[in-house]
């Protein structure tokens, strides 16, 4: 049983998170998934509170209301739909499974509550609640819109990428509001040989400020790191993000085991300035576009 306070951390740390909803260009997915090993919700997930704290402050009634550690949950677009029964099943045993303990010392811990296995299971069964379409607590507050600075015209992306059916389902069936904050993102690779150059980054990123005014646009580069190289540091920080973030996946089918290359473990490429830049982004995002955003639908209930 969970104290208030550490109850009230649970609900406000871990449940009712404001959400920021990230729309990539299909090259932008891709290369985040061959690159780091990640989705580009993944790639800024730690950076919604959690990494660095975010403090910020809000108009309320009249009156400035300070947030200390403000925190969002960052979700891909294209998988903001609400698990099903059978895959809510799934990964619920599939993480209890994973915590079951190998031997009897290694189960005498497991029994003090909370055990490991239930924050498992709390953690999956919760996740496999959002997106429901009888409750209003996955309203994004802000879009992200992620292009890569190698694109030939990012402009002309970032516009088709605005469109609202872009927006997860709820939102295109009217359910929630399918017009957030908006901000566009040059994601600029500098492992990748086609990236411009930093002067070339910084005039296509003038363009998209010029287009987009007065939405907030940024340019986040990533990639500073050696190829399959991966700090163990990093790996850690994006571990806990990844965790039961799809149902097991079924065995490769025989023949095709060897075929297929590894995925890029979760960080690869990553650096500490690479992670300095992202949280400095998701900063930007939280208090220039996700709590203003905000602020205008309070007003509106005043």
């Amino acid at each position: 049983m969970l104290e208030p306070r550490q109850y009230a951390e649970w609900l406000h740390g871990e449940v009712f998170l404001p959400v920021v909803v990230v729309i990539g260009s299909e090259a932008a997915k891709a290369r985040a998934k061959e690159a780091c090993g990640l989705s580009l919700a993944e790639l800024f997930a730690p950076f919604g509170g959690q990494y660095q704290l975010i403090n910020v402050t809000a108009q309320s009634l009249e009156r400035q209301v300070s947030i200390d550690n403000f925190r969002v949950r960052f979700a891909d677009a294209e998988t903001a739909v609400q698990w099903s029964a059978a895959q809510a099943e799934q990964v619920g045993a599939w993480v209890v499974e994973s915590c079951a303990p190998t031997g009897l010392q290694d189960a005498r811990p497991t029994l003090e509550p909370p055990s490991p296995w239930y924050e498992q299971w709390r953690t999956a069964m919760f996740r496999s609640l959002r997106w429901s379409e009888h409750e209003g607590l996955d309203q994004p507050a802000a879009a992200l819109l992620v292009v890569l600075s190698k694109e030939l015209d990012p402009v002309a992306l970032l516009e088709q990428l605005l469109h609202s059916s872009h927006m997860p389902p709820l939102c295109t069936q009217g359910v929630l509001d399918p017009v957030p904050a908006r901000t566009a993102v040059l994601l600029h690779d500098l492992s990748d040989p086609e990236s411009p150059s930093l002067a070339e980054l910084e005039e296509k990123l003038e363009r998209v400020k010029a287009r987009f005014t007065p939405h907030l646009a940024i340019a986040v580069q990533i990639g500073r790191g050696e190829a399959g190289a991966v700090d163990q540091e990093v790996e850690d920080i994006f571990r806990p993000f990844l965790a039961a973030r799809h149902a097991p996946p079924p065995p490769p089918p025989a023949g095709l085991a060897e075929a297929k290359l590894p995925p890029a473990p979760a960080g690869a490429r990553l650096t500490k300035d690479d992670l300095r830049g992202l949280s400095q982004a998701a900063t930007e995002v939280v208090a220039r576009s996700a709590v203003p955003w905000m602020e205008k639908q309070l007003q509106q209930l005043e």
